[in-house]
């Protein structure tokens, strides 16, 4: 193993607990009735009919791509904070709220970091259609999430950081929301590099209020505003009591300075 897999191993083993996360149900993760039968049918279709799976998922992201293009071409985008996108810290790991995401994306959709840029998506079926639309904007994609291969994912991505990648992950994937997992102050911790809070949004935009992260979804000439934090660096961690101080530093800096009232 390489140091840093070593040292995401060590914050694996102090941040497990015998009330992990796999024994949450959905509604304790913040998903309602709606995405949870959304989700037990994306999988069994992928289960048992994996080639009509493949052909939603594709004819789902051409249309997404084709859609975040012109919302790019028509749309204006502005920075507040720190930073100004997409000139960030290389290589750094960005995070931001899972209801951020689609404005992220086409914000990257007009115009990327110079670096590779590397985004963390679930394994779950759900993530099949947004795995194969974020690599046709250009980011390569490594499947993992709050689950058990969360933490091989962690070392994938690491490998990246080394070559000098820009990697976004969503601080609160997979729920509850605006409450912030502790993968990227791990990541950042573990590989020594800069942690980037970011928050995007979008005006006017189409919110899924039904969905568990509440995302918001630019329209064609919308105005998109990237926020990004100063970047900050962590020691490596010792024990579970920096880990949850540096997780809950992220998670305030997210929800406070990340509100769209605030900008």
């Amino acid at each position: 193993m390489t140091p840093v897999a070593d040292r995401l191993a060590l914050i694996a083993e102090l941040m497990t607990t015998p009330a992990s996360r796999a024994a949450m149900t959905g509604k304790e993760l913040g998903r309602n009735f709606l995405t949870r039968t959304v989700d037990v049918g994306f999988a069994l279709v992928r289960k048992y009919a994996l080639p009509v799976h493949w052909l939603g998922v594709v004819l789902s992201a051409t249309v997404l791509f084709i859609y975040a293009r012109l919302v790019a071409l028509t749309g204006r985008v502005t920075t507040t904070g720190a930073l100004h996108w997409p000139d960030v810290p290389t290589p750094c790991v960005l995070a931001l709220w899972h209801r951020d995401a689609p404005s992220l994306l086409v914000a990257f959709a007009r115009r990327r970091p110079a670096s590779p840029s590397v985004i963390m998506i679930a394994g779950d079926p759900r993530g099949d259609c947004l795995a194969l639309l974020c690599r046709l904007l250009g980011l390569a994609v490594v499947r993992g999430g709050s689950e058990a291969r969360g933490w091989q994912a962690l070392v994938e991505l690491s490998e990246t950081l080394a070559r000098g990648a820009c990697i976004i992950i969503t601080a609160d994937g997979g729920g509850p929301a605006r409450v912030a997992k502790v993968g990227a102050v791990a990541l950042a911790s573990a590989a020594g590099v800069p942690l980037v809070p970011l928050a995007a949004d979008c005006h006017p935009a189409i919110e899924e209020s039904h969905k568990w992260d509440a995302a918001r979804n630019p329209l064609p000439f919308s105005s998109l505003n990237i926020w990004l934090g100063a970047a900050r660096k962590f020691e490596p961690f010792v024990d579970r009591e920096s880990i949850d101080h540096a997780r809950h530093w992220l998670q305030e800096t997210l929800n406070v300075n990340g509100s769209p009232t605030d900008w």
